[in-house]
């Protein structure tokens, strides 16, 4: 999972993007990249190295980015080894000029990257799905020109490349290209604002990196549908090719903000939602269970958390205080790296949870490293009782679409029972949400579930191969360390 961020139209492209990708870094902390095109001189003005956006793109670098169209990508490794060449944006010469950044994972990489060695692409320069995304685009580019050729690349790539997707293509001295895959798994939406007479355009992972900037009219890209935006201010829109929408369940649970909007739905509403269902079900199922207080294991599932404690009628507390300066633990690269972040992550307010028994909401449980730890800190803090909540069902398969968890080996409730899990955990309770309280809290069926149901939207032919390679690369990651 990743953050994406691009604009056509404003004088000072790389200064938006940089606002963009501040407020994209929560989905993505390992590098960071923009792209940026001067379409009055054809210049094209790159920067991207390991880091956050804040260390990266330093005021000099970003001054230094020249253009009024650009492109930006925080990132979230899923394939690959963290190695600087596998940052994105990607660039290629040919045949205008085209930067691509994108969201998402390409489940068919590893064939997709035999079948370009094959054909002589020995030049491909790294482990990133992006860098054969790229390659792909800016050949079948290459057959045409304008705004013809943009969404004929646009279904070439649909017709190649199987996965969960959002990307962004700039096209030098021409403008923006934005596109979701058929079943728009992947977030993508975009927003328009008019500033001097002129208008711009801005595409992004989530709402909020537009709707703080000034963009209005803010609407999702469809599945299978692609945005051309020129340098010139207009626009076309098409729906390439589409298929059943799957957005991404876990993008409301625990990716995107809660100052963002998905496919129309706040996250924030969504999670108070979420909260309330749970409080039902407990209600219903374990009338017994004594609870002093509802705390939230810090940032995502403060919402949910809040409502429940309201819907059950007893105190909500922060017990558990997030260091600021560690990032998201699940989303480091390899399980060594988040074993020594959760040690450091959470710190626990003893005088709060001291003699309690304690109800703790966490957005979900995907490894169990972080939860383990979390109910032996409550312990250790002189907790009564622990029951765990989690506002997502258990996960008992992988996910192929951006999300690092490739590998059925790495889900703790793969192969266990919740009883098996609430055990391995150390806790009192472990009550997870059901897959029709997602659905409802959500407000659709529509959604990829895959995670929870082994039901894909897309064919899993080629899953083998990545999960192949996913294991190398961290074996490689992990030899590192």
């Amino acid at each position: 999972m990743c953050g994406i961020f691009a604009v056509s139209g404003v004088d000072e492209a790389a200064a938006e993007l940089y606002l963009g990708l501040i407020n994209l870094q929560h989905r993505g902390q390992d590098a960071v990249g923009m792209v940026t095109c001067d379409t009055k001189t054809g210049e094209v003005f790159r920067v991207k190295d390991i880091g956050l956006v804040s260390d990266v793109l330093t005021e000099e670098k970003v001054s230094s980015l020249k253009g009024n169209i650009g492109i930006g990508h925080t990132r979230y490794p899923t394939v690959g080894v963290g190695d600087r060449r596998e940052v994105q944006p990607f660039f290629v010469k040919r045949p205008d000029g085209i930067g691509l950044a994108f969201n998402g994972n390409v489940v068919n990489y590893p064939l997709l990257k035999e079948k370009l060695r094959a054909d002589g692409r020995v030049y491909l320069t790294s482990n990133s799905d992006a860098e054969v995304m790229l390659e792909i685009f800016s050949e079948e580019y290459a057959k045409g020109s304008g705004t013809e050729a943009v969404f004929k690349a646009v279904r070439k790539m649909h017709e190649e490349v199987i996965g969960g997707y959002s990307v962004v293509v700039l096209i030098a001295n021409q403008g923006i290209a934005a596109f979701r895959d058929p079943n728009g798994i992947r977030p993508l939406v975009m927003g328009e604002k008019q500033l001097n007479g002129k208008k711009s355009y801005a595409f992004s992972s989530e709402s909020i990196a537009l709707t703080i900037q000034g963009y209005n009219s803010i609407t999702d890209l469809k599945p299978g549908e692609a945005v051309f935006a020129d340098n010139k201010g207009k626009i076309e829109r098409r729906i390439v090719e589409t298929s059943k929408p799957a957005p991404c369940s876990f993008e409301w649970v625990y990716f995107a903000t809660v100052e963002s909007v998905m496919e129309g739905k706040p996250v924030y509403e969504t999670r108070k939602k979420l909260g309330k269902a749970l409080a039902e079900k407990i209600k219903r199922k374990w009338p017994e269970l004594k609870v002093d207080l509802v705390m939230p294991v810090p940032d995502t599932s403060r919402p949910a958390a809040n409502a429940l404690a309201q819907e059950l009628g007893v105190p909500y507390e922060e017990g558990l205080i997030k260091n600021r300066y560690v990032g998201r633990t699940f989303i480091m690269p390899v399980q060594k790296i988040r074993e020594n972040a959760v040690k450091l992550k959470l710190k626990p307010v003893e005088s709060v949870i001291k003699g309690k028994n304690i109800m703790v909401v966490d957005d979900s449980i995907v490894r169990g490293t972080t939860s383990r730890r979390i109910v032996q800190l409550l312990r250790e803090s002189g907790a009564k009782k622990v029951y765990f909540v989690s506002t997502f069902p258990p996960i008992i398969s992988p996910c192929y679409y951006g999300i690092d968890f490739q590998r059925t080996e790495e889900l703790i409730a793969a192969d266990k029972t919740i009883e098996q899990i609430e055990k391995e955990i150390g806790a009192d309770k472990l009550i997870y949400m059901d897959v029709e309280g997602l659905e409802n809290a959500i407000g659709t069926k529509e959604v990829c579930e895959a995670c929870l149901t082994k039901n894909y939207p897309t064919t899993t032919k080629h899953t083998k191969e990545l999960t192949e390679l996913r294991r190398k690369h961290i074996a490689q990651v992990t030899g590192k360390c």
